[in-house]
């Protein structure tokens, strides 16, 4: 097969779409145990994807802004702060939302089921709206770009001929072992059916480590998977579900990109990802098109 173009630009816009009507929903903190309300609302096109926290101004969901990934993904600017903000963005990736404004009474956003199925649900429940005079064009990278952690870990982003993303988890767990996971949605995958429903989970080590350092307040056999020596906690809703919800992390953090769905014909290898990579990986992403010649 031939080598893609290295051209940075592709004659393809999308359109701009954004919720149709405000939708509110409250619900606990995995992290903080506290209970949050949430109103995502229209935002008109090019206005981007903006957090407003109580007593706040907005925080643009964009890379820069990423004040601490250890947990999850936290946003913040002038001393007020939002967590765990991958879910609802991978929801948004994954429905194509570049524009909306998310009010939060709260510290941190919902974990609802543990996946980002409740969050498409929500956004769908009112219906989306497109602009398509607005729509951002699908890009090209000008050359690989890849982010490297401990143990092995990596992402890499090459320049291809559509979006696809790759994830592959590696444990020392008989239940688990190596579990890989594929989004490509020019080529038949559906982020609702195949990504959004997939659970964040923990094992049964960590989650008895955190409880007793007084975090993960908020988790529970409701909103997460939790791995045990011999068993998970509840029957995995498909298989390779943690790996896909890897993947589905991987997704929410890429949004800080650009503020919006992955305007990039690129594809991504991620082994073993984290919240800090992810990020990493954002941020040269940008910088990577930024550069690239026009």
């Amino acid at each position: 097969m031939p080598e893609p173009s290295t051209s940075n630009f592709k004659s393809l816009q999308k359109p701009a779409r954004t919720v149709s009507a405000p939708v509110s929903v409250r619900g606990v903190g995995i992290h903080s145990g506290a209970v949050s309300a949430v109103t995502i609302s229209p935002a008109s096109p090019g206005e981007g994807v903006c957090f407003v926290p109580d007593g706040g101004t907005p925080i643009a969901a964009v890379a820069a802004h990423v004040v601490e990934t250890s947990r999850c993904t936290v946003l913040g600017a002038d001393g007020k702060t939002v967590s765990t903000v991958e879910h609802l963005l991978s929801a948004f990736a994954g429905l194509g939302i570049t524009d909306a404004r998310i009010g939060i009474s709260g510290p941190e956003l919902p974990i609802l089921d543990g996946s980002a199925l409740p969050w498409v649900d929500l956004l769908e429940s009112v219906g989306l709206q497109d602009t398509p005079v607005q729509g951002a064009s699908v890009r090209r990278l000008s050359h690989p770009v890849m982010v490297a952690g401990k143990n092995g870990s990596f992402l890499v982003a090459h320049p291809a001929r559509e979006l696809s993303i790759t994830v592959a988890v590696v444990f020392e767990h008989p239940l688990v072992g190596t579990q890989a996971a594929r989004y490509a949605p020019q080529s038949g995958g559906d982020y609702t059916r195949d990504v959004a429903p997939a659970r964040t989970f923990g094992f049964i080590e960590e989650v008895e480590a955190l409880r007793k350092a007084g975090l993960a307040l908020g988790g529970s056999l409701d909103n997460a998977v939790v791995v045990y020596p011999n068993r998970y906690s509840s029957p995995l809703r498909f298989p390779s579900e943690l790996a896909y919800h890897k993947l589905l992390d991987v997704m929410g953090d890429l949004f800080l990109a650009f503020g919006a769905p992955l305007p990039l014909a690129v594809e991504i290898v991620a082994v073993k990802p984290s919240h800090r990579l992810n990020v990493e990986l954002a941020s040269r992403l940008r910088d990577a098109v930024a550069e690239a010649p026009s």
